[in-house]
């Protein structure tokens, strides 16, 4: 049973009058998935207005419609909602939803590893939803929470951000019980400038965490640590990482491309708890350190957790058998130089001869071309065999990477050479920013 099941729910939550008592089987912003009793809420948005919809949506059957449009400030048709704005209705909405829940609030963000991370906790508390796909912004995070199941006791959301201000709007909204900020890396720096700007905006959620809350953070940084150390304010900051400092933290590490296992230590918690996982890299121990806090502080059950954690994690670094046997890593979802480094190093554990086929990191801003150079070089230092750059950005990439690297700038050319040099035994990663759409490269 979700949050808003009924126009009486919707009603309550948006502090207006609505025609009473109609069933409300589906939320949407996408006119094109309106179907019998949704409700449409119709978004002015940057590459489409919803409000030119609307019309369509009651045709497909949408039971209710929420709109900006002045067109529709005096329609007679009781079934159409007018609201200010939007965006701002939507707001509103959650922030009720949210005062009248009496769980556990969870929010996360972070430049790397924070769907993973949101999912892993997920799926390791009892009764928990969480973000859905990648609905992270200011729209897409309300209709994670419209969609959370009532009977939940944990809501796990993530939050992204691109510009400054936008954790502080997410997470005014959240005002979670427990934050997360899985990592500070160069991401977004077109907006954000440089690693401070990103440890400013991350660091927005602070604020908004409930008093009496917690702030977990990873230790690897002192001056982050320092930083967050300064603005806590009313909440308990506890870390995690592989140094011993932490109040989480890894030791006995064994890994392997498919599988690893370690220790969490907690001398703060007096705990020693073996880990046995296919989220292999090393990255992704600091994504189950976070996650396991979190589970800890929440639920305290460790053995739980282990039970929990393999049961539907599915992370974006999916592995899937290639060209003549050869073994591909597909992590085309996104990119910037910290989740890259971090790929290779996951690519470098292998003993076979390991290709990196690499798009273009993007929104890197005046430091993209020393990033894709640093990149190259190091993917060079990890011992990677084959360096194949693919868009414009990753000229720069092949050239710091030198012999073996090869850059092409047309897409048939690469899938040309992909399909006549993989070779059997390679470990294949493919991996570049979402604009640059990798994924194009897997099915040559």
């Amino acid at each position: 049973m979700k949050f808003i099941t009924n126009s009486n729910d919707l009603s309550k939550y948006l502090d207006t009058p609505i025609k009473k008592n109609i069933q409300i089987k589906d939320i949407s912003i996408d006119s094109r998935t309106i179907k019998k009793d949704s409700l449409f809420i119709a978004i002015n948005g940057e590459n489409f207005n919803g409000n030119d919809y609307v019309d369509e949506a009651i045709h497909k059957g949408a039971c209710l419609v929420i709109t900006d449009s002045k067109k529709y400030k005096t329609s007679k048709n009781k079934n159409i909602i007018y609201v200010n704005n939007s965006i701002s209705a939507l707001k509103k909405i959650t922030s009720n939803i949210l005062k009248s829940f009496d769980g556990n609030v969870v929010g996360i963000t972070g430049s790397n590893g924070k769907t993973t991370t949101t999912k892993i906790i997920a799926n390791v508390l009892s009764k928990s939803s969480s973000t859905l796909n990648n609905y992270n912004n200011e729209i897409g995070m309300p209709l994670s929470i419209f969609n959370a199941k009532q009977n939940s006791k944990n809501l796990v959301i993530e939050m992204g951000a691109a510009k400054p201000g936008d954790i502080k709007y997410l997470s005014s909204i959240l005002k979670p019980n427990i934050g997360v900020i899985t990592n500070i890396g160069n991401s977004h720096l077109e907006k954000l400038k440089n690693i401070k700007g990103v440890l400013k905006v991350k660091s927005e959620l602070v604020s908004n965490i409930k008093n009496g809350g917690y702030l977990v953070v990873p230790n690897e940084n002192k001056e982050h640590l320092k930083f967050w150390e300064k603005i806590i304010r009313g909440k308990e900051l506890i870390t995690f990482g592989t140094e011993k400092n932490a109040d989480f933290y890894a030791i006995n590490i064994k890994s392997s491309i498919k599988k690893q296992e370690f220790n969490i230590i907690s001398d703060k918690y007096n705990i020693d708890h073996k880990i046995k996982t296919s989220l292999s890299g090393v990255h992704n121990i600091k994504n189950i350190l976070a996650a396991f806090a979190v589970s800890y502080l929440i639920e305290n059950s460790p053995k739980l957790f282990n039970q929990r954690l393999e049961k539907n994690t599915q992370v974006r670094q999916k592995q899937q058998k290639w060209i003549r046997g050869s073994l591909l890593i597909d992590d085309t979802y996104n990119a910037n130089p910290e989740s890259v480094k971090k790929a290779i190093d996951f690519l470098s554990n292998s003993n076979k001869r390991k290709v990196f086929i690499m798009g273009d990191m993007l929104e890197l801003g005046r430091y993209r071309k020393k990033m894709h150079a640093d990149v190259g070089q190091y993917a060079k230092r990890k011992k990677v065999d084959v360096f194949l750059g693919f868009g414009e950005l990753t000229k720069y990439a092949v050239s710091g990477y030198g012999k073996n690297g090869l850059f092409f700038n047309n897409e048939n050319d690469l899938k040309k050479f992909i399909k006549e040099n993989i070779k059997s035994g390679d470990i294949v990663l493919i991996k570049g920013s979402r604009g640059i759409k990798m994924e194009r490269f897997i099915n040559v």
